[in-house]
């Protein structure tokens, strides 16, 4: 009997028998893929797999009309339109089932004529992000206010009862400093933010990124200076107190043998059964159940914990993000100005990438005016690459299409007046991000 990988959908039929090609295709995907984005695939799949069902034909037949209009369904067609983004993991989906027929020689070529990169699976429309950055002020009244348990002239607040608030200041640093979305930073391993430099730190992403899409995140030493803080404190105390808790869970848990941190691998036990990982590529279901032995018995590998030992689900964190924003609607409301009284962690994110793309524009502009001055000599295509605001920022948020980078060019140039007060209020005197960034780049 061949072994499912675990966590893999299966596509029943009526008689409760697994429908192809979907069967050999999730056996595929799910061999190198993180479970919760096999578990994502496979609903995709399911929606596309009804729908062409009740048009009376299924994956194998299906022609490019069949195809057009589900994605105008999913697109246009129903009262909840899904996203653009959500619409390319569906394309993922659809385009790697079809490959897989091809393949194995069910189908000549995939039914949809392709012009370059053109095809009925893309669509006519793009809908822009509600891009929402938070002027210096707005970030620290939420960061104080809201996140810490201050009122709004800097006193703490007697009646405040939230727990852990440094651990929720962190988390909220690491996205607005590096760009990470909540479901990057909140898997982070201790280890992999273990050393630092007087630049600060990086990590790699890749299993706990979208998409699975690797990239090198840079971790400022002012934000690695809070995780140090938290680190000794509340995370220090959390260890403490969960230990006793953790052992009596172990045969459930990845029992960590070895941290190997230089060369960036982990050693561990689970089932019973040895296994090696590189870091970067320990899978976010993992990442929850990792412990390894420390001086109060076992400890979880990841950064931000919870009240049991172990990290901090999604939902936690989006629900300490929305206290944080009654918080500060109750007792700074004016520190809003104007903008909608939620702000998400998305919001930290789009604020990174605002910043530093203005500040990186600034730069690129600065050196131009040096170069015609006679100041600098030509520039190489190299240095144009390196120094070029979109690629940079598409390389830090790890977009892997360009048009969703180019979104917040075209928020700058439609809204001038606006980022134009972000960025005065968001300047330090002595470096931006993006001097940080460029400087730890070129090791200056």
């Amino acid at each position: 009997m061949t072994t499912l990988p675990d966590g893999m959908p299966l596509l029943l039929d009526e008689s409760w028998r697994p429908v192809e090609p979907w069967l050999t295709y999730f056996r595929m995907v799910a061999n190198s893929t993180s479970r919760s984005t096999v578990r994502n695939y496979g609903y995709d799949a399911h929606r596309f797999a009804a729908f062409l069902d009740a048009r009376g034909t299924d994956a194998v037949h299906a022609t490019a009309d069949d195809i057009a209009a589900y994605r105008d369904s999913r697109l246009a067609g129903s009262e909840h339109p899904i996203s653009p983004t959500t619409w390319q993991r569906n394309v993922v989906v659809i385009r790697g089932v079809y490959q897989l027929l091809v393949q194995l020689g069910t189908i000549p070529r995939e039914p949809w004529i392709s012009i370059g990169r053109s095809s009925v699976l893309g669509h006519a429309w793009r809908s822009e992000p509600d891009i929402r950055p938070l002027t210096r002020a707005q970030w620290e009244t939420f960061r104080d206010v809201g996140l810490s348990g201050r009122m709004a002239n800097g006193e703490l607040d007697p009646s405040w009862r939230g727990r852990a608030p440094l651990r929720a200041r962190t988390g909220a640093e690491l996205a607005v400093t590096t760009g990470m979305r909540v479901s990057e930073f909140s898997t982070l391993l201790d280890a992999e933010l273990s050393t630092a430099d007087a630049t600060g730190a990086s990590v790699l992403l890749e299993t706990c990124a979208k998409y699975q899409k690797r990239r090198r995140v840079s971790v400022p030493v002012t934000t690695m200076r809070t995780i140090d803080l938290y680190r000794q404190t509340e995370r220090r105390a959390i260890v403490q107190q969960s230990a006793a808790s953790l052992w009596a869970r172990r045969e459930s848990l990845l029992i960590v043998d070895e941290v190997d941190t230089v060369n960036g691998v982990i050693r561990a036990r689970f089932g019973g059964k040895r296994t090696r990982w590189r870091m970067h590529l320990l899978p976010p279901d993992l990442r929850r159940i990792a412990v390894i032995e420390g001086d109060h018995g076992l400890e979880a590998l990841g950064l931000f914990l919870g009240r049991g030992g172990l990290p901090l689900g999604l939902r936690s964190w989006h629900a300490q993000f929305v206290a944080a924003s009654r918080r500060v609607l109750k007792y700074a409301p004016d520190s809003l100005g104007g903008r909608r009284a939620r702000i998400t962690p998305h919001d930290l994110r789009h604020t990174f990438a605002v910043v530093m793309l203005k500040g990186l524009m600034d730069i690129a502009l600065a050196r131009e005016a040096d170069r015609q001055a006679g100041a600098l000599g030509p520039a190489s295509l190299s240095e144009h690459i390196a120094i070029n605001p979109r690629l940079t920022v598409q390389r830090l948020l790890g977009h892997a299409d360009p048009a969703t980078t180019m979104t917040y060019l075209h928020y700058i140039e439609d809204t001038d007046a606006l980022v134009q007060s972000v960025f005065e209020s968001w300047s330090d005197e002595t470096v931006t991000f993006a001097q940080a960034v460029l400087t730890h780049r070129s090791g200056t």
